[in-house]
């Protein structure tokens, strides 16, 4: 369908000629003239090839293709009519929303329990549903509408998706305190000399590190792999495994399960974890706002200018 044949103006004399079933009461209604009524009248049925109104003794009734022309032009004008007002300010405290987040345990034991404290304060009536993120790290979810805001390594940007980054990360080694690892000079030797666990809730983040060990001539025995930092936490706990794991993570985690952290010996480079949303929710005055919350509790992440 050719949209420019549709003049909007009037598609909105059609609502009203259709609700008034008069001409006169429609020009009334829309403070024009009732010969311009008359004439924006002649004009719809040419663009529809339907009489649309027909008079039946002394009234007109919309014909059966006007009526169901009735509910979508309505439903659309209201649709325009709301994409045009002008924005008004946005109040958290009486917002109603509902937020879906597409994330790992990593933004769910690192952030939200700080999101979740704001918004009981600040804004009782915005809710959040954590969705898990699909194995194979992609925005698919994001994409077919199932999540509003989702969390990625290096996510792609194009026409429809947004992106800012969120946390920047590098590696650290954890394990048990009392793991033989914790004294004394730690080499790449020793490390290899212990299994470790990965953890693949980033994607390609956990390949940084095999990336790296290839790179100095070894691999590592990964007799363990989890999909989520928790598991992961319990494992070493309890364990001789190790880990070469997200620093952020691994500090706001370690009095909790008991670990200790070492500098890596050897180069691991880091990455950033970004924070996705779509062009449906760009302009949403909740969902901003709660994407400007995300961003304040991560803080900063260096180098980069943020973008909401």
């Amino acid at each position: 369908m050719d949209l420019r044949r549709y003049d909007l103006n009037l598609l909105v004399t059609l609502e009203a000629l259709l609700e008034e079933q008069s001409v006169t009461a429609a020009a009334h209604r829309l403070n024009l003239s009732q010969s311009a009524v008359s004439a924006a009248l002649e004009r719809l049925r040419a663009v529809f090839t339907d009489p649309l109104l027909v008079r039946v003794g002394n009234r007109m009734e919309p014909t059966p293709f006007a009526k169901r022309l009735q509910g979508p032009i309505k439903t659309a004008l209201a649709s325009v009519s709301l994409a045009l007002a002008l924005p008004q300010k946005f109040d958290p405290a009486r917002a109603k929303a509902t937020v879906r987040l597409g994330a790992s345990d990593y933004f769910g034991l690192l952030m939200l329990p700080a999101l979740y404290e704001l918004l009981s304060r600040e804004a009782p009536g915005i809710s959040v549903e954590i969705y898990p993120r699909p194995a194979d790290g992609s925005l698919s979810r994001l994409v077919a509408g199932e999540v509003d805001l989702t969390f990625a390594v290096d996510p792609p940007e194009g026409r429809d998706l947004f992106n800012a980054p969120l946390v920047d990360e590098e590696f650290v080694c954890v394990m048990r305190r009392g793991h033989p690892l914790t004294r004394g000079r730690l080499t790449v030797e020793r490390l290899l000399g212990y299994p470790h666990i990965a953890v693949t809730a980033h994607g390609e983040s956990a390949q940084l590190v095999d990336r790296a060990f290839a790179a100095a001539g070894a691999r590592r025995h990964v007799p363990v792999s989890v999909p989520v930092f928790a598991a992961a936490f319990a494992l070493l706990a309890d364990n001789v495994l190790v880990g070469l794991l997200p620093e952020r993570i691994c500090l706001a985690q370690a009095a909790r399960f008991g670990l200790v952290l070492r500098k890596p010996p050897l180069a691991v480079p880091g990455y950033t974890l970004s924070m996705a949303w779509h062009q449906r929710t760009a302009h949403d005055a909740a969902h901003r706002w709660v994407r400007e919350q995300v961003l304040a509790i991560a803080g900063p992440p260096a180098g980069h200018q943020r973008r909401r």
